[in-house]
């Protein structure tokens, strides 16, 4: 859908006009760009954001009404949207933060690995299709974050160890659990 909205200067020009007097700032969707971090959940997010705008746009070009999404897809979305935002919110936490984030790292993977195996027990009894592969797909990214955390063994994983030691916060609090 954002292909079409874009396509030509006038089709983009229509939807932002759609949303003039509704929005302090109009915007237009987004695409996905297969190299640019968070790309796929920040245009899912904002497809969700802009549904009412993009259905009013279809009204006028009616061809690309089968590009909309059933209320099915739209419940799909939504519910990527909730697994893939609590991990947004940590990665971009840690690489935005301008003061040191070291101490937080095995914290911060403690969460994520919580928040899908939360994610994954509420969909283990599901049957629907798309439940099921959703459900697939958590189980692939714990493994690819449990890659990630096993590099914390090696020597670097010795800092942010230290490095949690180091913070009064913390201290050995988090080894203790």
């Amino acid at each position: 859908m954002s292909i079409a909205v874009g396509a030509s200067p006038q089709r983009r020009q229509h939807f932002i006009e759609i949303q003039n007097n509704l929005l302090k700032i109009p915007t237009t969707l987004l695409y996905h760009v297969k190299t640019l971090w968070n790309s796929t959940l920040n245009m899912l997010e904002r497809s969700v954001r802009l549904r009412e705008f993009t259905k009013d746009w279809l009204q006028t070009y009616a061809e690309f009404t089968p590009l909309w999404s059933t209320p099915e897809e739209w419940s799909q979305i939504e519910y990527i949207l909730e697994v893939l935002q609590p991990i947004q919110f940590w990665t971009l936490w840690l690489t935005k933060t301008p003061g040191v984030t070291i101490h937080r790292v095995f914290q911060v993977y403690q969460d994520i690995f919580d928040h899908l195996e939360m994610q994954i027990s509420r969909l283990e009894r599901k049957r629907m299709q798309w439940n099921v592969d959703i459900c697939e797909g958590r189980v692939k990214a714990k493994l690819k974050a449990a890659s990630y955390y096993g590099k914390t063994e090696s020597p670097r994983g010795l800092l942010f160890g230290i490095g949690t030691c180091l913070n009064p916060y913390c201290k050995l609090n988090l080894f203790r659990e």
